[in-house]
């Protein structure tokens, strides 16, 4: 078996890893939007999460050291700004939300340093927004990327898993949807795990 086929299942396995971990922050994501307090466990869970898309990205790097490939290069380069940009994007956010839950139920909700207090976190929800949508972007690019590497090169897996990887991406870059964008990209990852089979 030739470093590059074993550089795809590993990527498998680590999109495998991604499903399980998509499924546990879906039903936390939940529970944090009932109970604002919990948002911080879900931040945690997204971090554990990132942490095996850069390393799933890591096998791509591996794998197109051999390939040279311009769609799996790009695909790299963008998907690392998507992570980066996200994670502190999450962070600004939690904050602001966390902030503005303490001082709403707080002793003085209503005084001049609440007030201050208010635009201060309200500024840091709004750079998190606007991070988060700059990570979206180069999230959908780099899924689009990936996918146009599977388009091209079906030649490489067989016909099935290449369909599936190439399915698998498309729904990655549909998860900008809202409502039922996560859910297509828990799927997307388990079409993407498939490759994990490629022995």
């Amino acid at each position: 078996m030739s470093e590059v086929k074993k550089e795809f299942i590993e990527f498998g396995n680590k999109m495998f890893i991604l499903f399980i971990l998509a499924i546990i922050s879906f039903v936390a994501g939940i529970i944090g939007w009932a109970v604002p307090a919990l948002g911080f466990i879900n931040l945690i869970l997204m971090i554990v999460y990132f942490v095996f898309l850069i390393l799933a990205r890591g096998h791509i790097v591996n794998a197109n050291k051999s390939l040279n490939n311009e769609d799996l290069a790009s695909f790299c380069k963008r998907i690392l700004v998507a992570i980066i940009t996200t994670i502190i994007g999450s962070i600004f956010l939690q904050i602001g939300l966390a902030g503005i839950y303490a001082i709403a139920y707080g002793p003085n909700p209503g005084s001049e340093a609440a007030i201050a207090g208010y635009i201060v976190l309200g500024l840091l929800l709004l750079v998190g927004i606007i991070l988060l949508i700059i990570a979206l972007i180069f999230d959908i690019l780099a899924w689009s990327d990936m996918k146009g590497f599977f388009r091209d090169n079906k030649s490489m897996f067989t016909e099935d898993k290449a369909k599936k990887a190439e399915t698998g991406s498309l729904l990655m870059m549909l998860g900008a949807i809202p409502f039922v964008g996560f859910i297509l990209r828990i799927i997307g990852s388990y079409f993407l795990s498939q490759l994990k089979d490629l022995e």
